[in-house]
């Protein structure tokens, strides 16, 4: 399935988010967009699912217009994991997970529908957690339940925005080692807003840096990933090492120091 975003422009107000931006999403890969705070990584994901209008430009799905798609036929395609701050669910995880066959079956769910539920369960080693309550689950454990309800939609193109952040280490590897293992075996695309450089190196297969709502640099991990390239956009100054064929990326200091005034 293939997605394209031409030229879309973005304002939050008088605030320009995105200016221009033109990506292909490519199938069977993992595709990381990586930038500082407030460089349009969000903003982004949500216009490629619908939330957010462009100003201009548009978003093609397999040769279809998102803007003029049904949310509903939109979500046969696009599944859509949002930060971990979002408003707590007051359902088990069965339920919630069993959510993303809505787009198929509206509101009434069929035998079918339950046994793909069990299987997205089973698949990210979650079943054991169906009739837990989604509010008492670690950070890890709810980011699984979002990734099974993407699995339980059918999806063929899977965002995940900050899916790693309040995680620790441990938990973070299992997302991203989960994300790669679905992209590989059910053929999905999956396009990740990410902070960690390191893991974005480790796992994505293409990266797009973003700086001021435009794109700075893209394609290969290594093409992108240069300390001249992160030091221009994050004003930091980095090691670039490589283990095992894996960029490392090591942060010295800010290129600019900060200006912090200590009272005696």
């Amino acid at each position: 399935m293939k997605l394209t975003v031409n030229d879309v422009t973005f304002s939050y107000q008088s605030s320009l988010s995105l200016d221009k931006v033109s990506i292909e999403i490519p199938e069977t890969e993992i595709l990381g967009i990586i930038g500082p705070n407030g460089s349009g990584k969000t903003t982004l994901l949500k216009c490629i699912n619908k939330i957010l209008k462009p100003k201009k430009g548009n978003i093609i799905l397999d040769g279809h217009e998102i803007q003029k798609m049904s949310r509903l036929e939109i979500a046969k395609h696009i599944g859509y994991v949002p930060q971990s701050s979002v408003k707590p669910y007051a359902l088990n995880v069965f339920e919630i997970v069993l959510m993303g066959r809505r787009p198929h079956i509206g509101w009434q769910s069929s035998e079918t529908d339950v046994d793909k539920t069990w299987k997205a369960l089973e698949m990210l080693g979650i079943e054991h957690l169906a009739l837990r309550h989604f509010n008492e689950l670690s950070g890890g454990e709810q980011q699984r339940v979002l990734i099974a309800r993407s699995l339980a939609q059918e999806a063929k193109i899977l965002l995940l925005d900050e899916p790693t952040s309040n995680l620790d280490i441990k938990h973070q590897l299992e997302v991203m080692e989960l994300t790669r293992e679905l992209v590989t075996k059910k053929n999905i695309a999956s396009v990740i807003a990410i902070h960690d450089l390191n893991l974005a190196s480790r796992y994505c297969d293409k990266i797009v840096m973003m700086k001021n709502g435009k794109i700075f640099s893209a394609g290969n991990v290594s093409s992108v990933l240069t300390p001249e390239a992160i030091r221009s956009v994050y004003s930091v100054d980095v090691i670039v090492n490589y283990t095992n064929n894996i960029q490392q990326i090591v942060p010295i200091r800010p290129s600019t120091p900060a200006m912090i005034k200590v009272q005696h």
